[in-house]
């Protein structure tokens, strides 16, 4: 197949992503390299240089996946981001001599990691997204109902948290989500769980709207912010209960 015909988004243009993929390899070369990051009482250098390049790798796992390219070619990718947020809490931890602390702190970005886990078929992986959700020991409650339900597909002792506790919670995504997962547990049920997955979805883009890809695919080209927008989420938790999707 050619470009056009792979591509999974109609936004991505051949030249823009080759431009986008040399563009991310050589930022991730330049900030590994840097001698620009130093620790301060302000500031962990270590903290913002893995930072950077955990970003670039999770636009480059993004891009590939809306150019088209195979699942497979996601997995080293997906690897490469776990890593990258390992490093940065390792960073914090020596900066601050304590435990390694939370890193993936934002909802959004926390259930695609997750979703992702699940999707690339590496639930091995969990554990330590796990601690890098809450923290070196559990130091710190950053899971709520939604993380926690989507964690207990994997681990059915996954301790069960209650709406509106932790940090996370957010009603926006809160609304849908646990009536999807509630609703996952027989056939009949199951068709209430697409209703409340299409309504999670129909709102999914404005709930993203403080993101920044939201609406890059409108930038100029030259700017380089646009990977793909995907619910990551949504599609793990079609696979992981065998729910008809046709609809959505």
């Amino acid at each position: 197949m050619n470009f056009t015909e792979q591509r999974r988004q109609q936004f991505l243009t051949e030249e823009y992503y080759q431009n986008a993929h040399d563009f991310y390899i050589e930022d991730i070369d330049f900030w590994k390299e840097s001698d620009a990051f130093e620790d301060d009482q302000y500031n962990c250098g270590e903290d913002r240089r893995w930072t950077l390049i955990t970003n670039d790798y999770l636009f480059l796992l993004y891009l590939s996946y809306t150019a088209g390219h195979a699942i497979e070619e996601m997995i080293p990718w997906f690897e490469k981001v776990i890593e990258g947020y390992e490093k940065q809490a390792e960073a914090l931890a020596v900066f601050h001599n304590s435990n390694k602390p939370s890193i993936i702190t934002e909802i959004g970005q926390m259930l695609s990691i997750i979703g992702l886990a699940y999707l690339l078929g590496r639930r091995d992986l969990l554990p330590r997204i796990i601690t890098l959700i809450n923290g070196e020991n559990g130091g710190r409650l950053i899971e709520d109902a939604i993380t926690s339900r989507f964690l207990r597909f994997n681990d059915s002792n996954h301790p069960l948290i209650a709406v509106g506790d932790g940090a996370l919670y957010n009603p926006a995504y809160h609304l849908d989500w646990c009536k999807v997962i509630d609703n996952t547990n027989d056939d009949e049920n199951k068709k209430n769980a697409i209703t409340y997955l299409d309504e999670y979805l129909s709102d999914w883009y404005q709930m993203n709207k403080h993101e920044l890809w939201y609406n890059s695919h409108l930038e100029p080209a030259e700017e380089l912010r646009y990977s793909g927008s995907w619910a990551f989420e949504a599609a793990a938790l079609v696979y992981l209960v065998d729910l008809a999707d046709g609809a959505l």
